[in-house]
């Protein structure tokens, strides 16, 4: 196998797996350790892969840069953003948050609808499409998330409604709820709910579980959970409503 294949490969396994060891790695693979140790110090350089406790290498999404996390899962991605595009009612006005899995929404929207975001991709995806109406919000520039935030967003988005937020997390964990890496992202997720009926919550497995510094909401305050696994962690009492996207093949 091709080096670059076998990077490929090694991140999709550590992207399914979560962490791994070295030798079960290689084993996957069919190559030798030392051969996989060489490929993930290339992948830790590259920003890609980290060390763990124990010896085992795992991936970090919140750290990673942006066309780093973008690699990730895109299979995963395309088939979220299809089935939460299917479940949205045409006509609806959206906030719709940053990020590739939000991407992959915008990319399967239906018409009409307003779409109301603060990504500045989000909003070239849907620039040239007639009927969808887009309001972007402006704000101070975040070159690594590629998205707006600050004050001048807060004071825009208190403008505007919305029938659904859809909102991608860095985290969520089943006591401690959604949170972000960045102060400012948690400041317009949470403001985006605040001015929108329903919350949809769209997430690949890699978040669950997890926790990031910044908080942005309880888990009560979410009505719909589309994810690629099943979330055993969740505690089934609440009123949410979990939508498992699983592999279609």
């Amino acid at each position: 196998m091709h080096k670059a294949a076998r990077q490929r490969y090694l991140l999709d396994l550590l992207s399914e797996r979560g962490q791994a060891a070295v030798a079960d790695l290689a084993g996957a693979i069919g190559v030798s350790v030392d051969t996989v140790r060489r490929d993930l110090a290339d992948l830790a350089r590259q920003g890609l892969a980290q060390k763990n406790h124990g010896g085992a290498i795992a991936l970090d999404p919140p750290e990673m840069k942006r066309q780093a996390r973008e690699a990730l899962l895109p299979e995963t991605k395309r088939r979220l953003g299809r089935a939460v595009a299917a479940q949205i009612p045409p006509g609806s006005t959206l906030m719709l948050d940053a990020g590739s899995t939000l991407l992959a929404v915008a990319r399967e929207l239906r018409g009409p609808a307003t779409v109301i975001t603060a990504s500045l991709d989000i909003a070239q995806c849907l620039s040239d499409r007639p009927e969808i109406q887009l309001i972007l919000l402006g704000g101070q520039w975040d070159a690594r998330q590629r998205l707006f935030a600050g004050s001048a967003t807060l004071s825009l988005l208190e403008r505007y409604r919305a029938d659904i937020a859809l909102l991608g997390v860095c985290a969520v964990h089943a006591q401690l709820g959604l949170s972000a890496s960045e102060e400012a992202d948690a400041a317009v997720k949470r403001a985006m709910l605040a001015a929108s009926g329903q919350h949809w919550l769209v997430t690949d497995h890699m978040k669950l579980d997890r926790c990031e510094p910044h908080r942005v909401a309880e888990l009560s305050q979410i009505q719909r959970i589309f994810t690629d696994r099943p979330w055993d962690s969740l505690d089934d009492q609440l009123p949410i409503e979990l939508c498992v996207v699983a592999d279609d093949r």
